[in-house]
């Protein structure tokens, strides 16, 4: 058992070796080469949005998009202070930097407590324990998105993270009864509700199995004197999210919420959600299906109860009406929990087939399987598993393809550079891309999309059609704007766009707004603002007019 532990634990070791090679190289891949001959390293947009908010709030400007004006654009508070830490020490290419190589560690640390809730699971004189333990440290690792979203500076992994703890420290406290494994719940999943606030439907089933549990085994009297310290503690972090929202913002909801979950039915939301989501089933319909008849099978609670979080998260999914990114943000952090729940199940019915008892009830007289074999089998059925769940990111794993937005990243990063070449500290820029060209312009900015512009993220969404995509007849976060009002009254310095979706203010730009190219990248800046350097960009005609003037 011991020469066991000591293999198991190297082979860990050199996976997670292998992980930190292959992210680095990613991070690489995600970085650019700008137009002044520098490298800049990039997160996700909507990461870049938060790095703004933490720019600002370690700048001293406060924890707001635009100094001076208190809108809550992010719904990630935890992981935007942990930017804020980056932002304080670090320049800003190098804090993005910093972020990335933090994701390195968050996502080995997320495979460590899959790893150690599939211990949880499996008895200890099982042949095949060590065996599970690692392949669920493989799957945590190699589900592609999560990685993705991990390492461009989402909450993602993050959240994973955190919702695993208190999975684990829940699951620790229904087996030995210890008060301080419950606390632990309670702090893990208050810190995922900084995290992300939607994180309290997990919070709510994982309490309830504790409850169900613990007044099962030991009374309801002593299940609920325990748990009323936990909950006291949870609600801490609730209630002080919801104190600061609203002392320093003003409201008791973030602006996010207003662009993505109003104005829009549910019945359209759900429409929208199951044309989102149907793409995701089919790749996860394999161990999704194996695991529900296992489950049949060999019936048990905590399985149940795992499941039941997996389920919680694609039924949210589709409830807010899906997502602009087909790399399942809000799914992927519970797919380590599907994904051991798979290896254990197919452990589970290879051991049934090789005629072993693990399903006593419905043994089969002649198994069809040679038990050496056992091993052999549930490591390429799980590989297949995973390969099917990463079928539409292959290109990307193997380099073949530079990481999804990786290329307007670049883009966006030389228009920051090109504006700030070209442009004054008192210049506006007007973006739908609300986080890399505001980050690095350091710049105030006008969001066309909402999530930083409290009149846009209340207006009605547009229903239409023309905002439809991914399976979605109306993308939230996507599918309000106004841009007579973002362009024609606010007037910005640059505009990222001059349309989008059915509004156009192609010719009325035209008059108003003059295009350029500056070292290889297109501009479009108003006409005769003081806030250009224009003779940066006309040298010749200026000096000619100062010829012409002398």
């Amino acid at each position: 058992m011991h020469n066991r532990r000591a293999s198991m634990i190297w082979v860990v070791r050199g996976l997670a070796t292998c992980f930190v090679f292959w992210s680095l190289a990613f991070i690489y891949r995600s970085s650019a080469i700008a137009i002044d001959g520098k490298r800049y390293f990039c997160l996700f947009d909507d990461a870049m949005i938060s790095m703004r908010y933490a720019w600002n709030f370690s700048s001293g400007a406060g924890l707001v998009w635009n100094a001076g004006e208190r809108i809550e654009g992010y719904s990630n508070f935890l992981m935007t202070l942990v930017m804020s830490v980056a932002t304080l020490i670090f320049d800003k290419s190098s804090a993005a930097l910093a972020i990335q190589v933090l994701g390195i560690v968050v996502a080995i640390a997320i495979a460590f407590r899959a790893m150690q809730i599939a211990n949880l699971l499996v008895s200890s004189d099982s042949a095949h324990r060590h065996s599970i333990l690692i392949l669920s440290f493989v799957c945590a690792l190699g589900y592609y998105p999560l990685a993705f979203w991990t390492l461009m500076g989402m909450e993602t992994g993050l959240l994973a993270f955190l919702l695993l703890s208190g999975v684990y420290f829940a699951l620790k406290h229904t087996q030995t009864n210890e008060p301080g494994q419950l606390l632990l719940t309670a702090i893990s999943l208050g810190l995922a509700f900084l995290t992300r606030p939607d994180s309290l439907i997990f919070t709510v089933i994982i309490f309830s199995y504790v409850a169900v549990e613990s007044s099962g085994s030991r009374g309801v009297k002593s299940a609920i004197s325990q748990m009323v310290t936990p909950l006291i503690v949870y609600l801490i972090f609730l209630g002080g999210q919801e104190a600061f929202r609203w002392a320093y913002y003003g409201d008791l909801l973030p602006n996010t919420y207003y662009l993505k979950l109003t104005g829009m039915s549910s019945l359209m939301r759900i429409r929208n959600g199951f044309g989102f989501v149907t793409p995701f089933l089919l790749t996860i319909a394999f161990p999704l299906i194996v695991v529900i008849v296992d489950l049949m099978l060999n019936f048990h609670k905590r399985t149940l109860f795992l499941l039941v979080l997996v389920l919680a998260a694609i039924f949210y999914q589709i409830w807010i009406g899906g997502d602009p990114w087909t790399y399942w943000r809000l799914i992927a952090p519970v797919m380590p929990i599907l994904f051991l729940l798979f290896v254990k199940a197919v452990f589970s019915m290879t051991s049934y087939f090789s005629g072993a008892a693990s399903y006593a009830r419905a043994a089969i007289a002649r198994p069809i399987m040679p038990p050496r074999f056992v091993l052999e089998a549930v490591i390429a059925v799980t590989f297949v598993a995973l390969i099917l769940a990463n079928s539409g990111f292959m290109q990307e794993i193997y380099f073949i393809a530079r990481p999804y937005t990786a290329v307007d990243n670049e883009s966006c990063i030389n228009t920051a550079i090109a504006l700030n070449e070209l442009t004054t500290e008192k210049a506006t820029v007007g973006v739908t891309s609300a986080g890399t060209i505001p980050y690095y312009t350091g710049k105030a900015a006008i969001d066309f999309l909402g999530k930083n512009d409290a009149y846009v993220a209340r207006l009605s969404p547009d229903v239409s059609g023309r905002a439809a995509w991914n399976g979605m007849e109306s993308v939230p976060g996507h599918n309000k704007f106004d841009l007579n009002y973002s362009i024609k009254v606010l007037r910005p310095t640059y505009v990222q766009v001059v349309g989008w979706l059915g509004q156009d203010l192609s010719a009325w730009s035209e008059t108003h707004y003059e295009k350029i190219s500056y070292k290889g990248t297109s501009l479009r800046l108003l006409r005769n603002s003081d806030a250009v350097r224009w003779e940066r960009i006309h040298p010749i005609a200026d000096t000619a007019r100062s010829s012409i003037l002398n």
